[in-house]
């Protein structure tokens, strides 16, 4: 039976609703990354509709990249090229980077034609409290552990010591989403400040694995794990996500993101509540990004 016209109108209009509420969570992942980069050391400057971010000294490629200004739903070849210029002053390797979903499809033409190659897409699945298309995610609850598995949250030396230590040894498989860079420091001034959160799980009084959450206004980001790799199965991971996102959620956050790019991260993102959502996309000059040293391109992805 076809539909009438009353029934045309609302299904039209449900569907201009569901773009809509896609894009404005699109755009507070868009802000979250951006206010991250920031925090981090990385200046932003606006050139007509792209802004330019670069670091002083750090030349990662998350903190040195062009992107459209916030929005915008059309960035001009030209003034894509304009941007990509100004990067290269601060002998930066030319990067383009934004959320797709936000643009258009052939917009990744206007890339390409300007001689600029796709280096990786980043898949991505969120959380929101309210749900996506009506359909509210359940609440996470705490997985049950064997007796002598544990997992608690860290907020004092103790835990900050075992993420340094955990990122520089070679027995831990340490996972990132790959957008926004994992800095492993030595004090507790991000943890005190309120955006950070970490998390340990302890099995057989020893440390297996670490979790962290990156916090921004009312969005979390699952940034980063490190797993020992004895350690690195489903159940663990699946303990420390949980508890990372029930934390995320416990401090306010009504929007998680984490990442998505294998059948394995999909299932676990699946059975806490999230959903497939867009990717962020990176283009990159490949003539300038053979010349990088391969440490300036040392950023591991989260791959189960």
């Amino acid at each position: 039976m076809q539909p009438n016209d009353e029934d045309a109108k609302q299904i039209a209009e449900r569907d201009r609703t569901e773009v809509r509420d896609a894009r404005r969570t699109l755009r507070s992942i868009q802000a979250h990354l951006t206010q991250a980069h920031l925090t981090l050391g990385a200046v932003r400057e606006t050139l007509n509709m792209v802004e330019v971010f670069h670091h002083p000294s750090n030349p990662t490629a998350n903190l040195n990249y062009v992107t459209p200004r916030q929005n915008t739903a059309w960035v001009s070849a030209a003034q894509i090229e304009t941007g990509i210029n100004h990067l290269r002053t601060f002998e930066r390797t030319p990067r383009f980077m934004y959320i797709e979903g936000l643009y258009p499809p052939q917009f990744a033409k206007t890339l390409r034609d300007l001689n600029l190659k796709l280096e990786r897409e980043t898949p991505l699945m969120v959380y929101t409290r309210q749900g996506v298309n009506g359909q509210a995610p359940p609440l996470p609850e705490a997985p049950v552990l064997p007796d002598h598995v544990r997992v608690e949250a860290i907020s004092d030396l103790r835990g900050v010591e075992t993420w340094w230590y955990a990122y520089r040894n070679a027995y831990y498989d340490v996972l990132t989403l790959g957008v926004e860079p994992l800095i492993v420091s030595r004090d507790l001034n991000a943890l005190q400040a309120g955006v950070q959160l970490d998390y340990l799980l302890i099995q057989h009084e020893f440390p297996a694995g670490v979790a962290r959450v990156s916090l921004q206004g009312e969005t979390a980001h699952l940034l980063a794990l490190a797993v020992i790799k004895e350690a690195r199965t489903i159940p663990v991971l699946n303990a420390l996500q949980s508890a990372a996102l029930r934390g995320a959620l416990d401090r306010g956050a009504n929007l998680v993101f984490a990442p998505g790019e294998t059948d394995d991260e999909r299932r676990l993102g699946r059975s806490l509540g999230f959903v497939n959502f867009g990717s962020v996309v990176c283009y990159v000059d490949p003539n300038a990004a053979r010349e990088e040293t391969h440490a300036s391109l040392e950023q591991p992805i989260l791959s189960l």
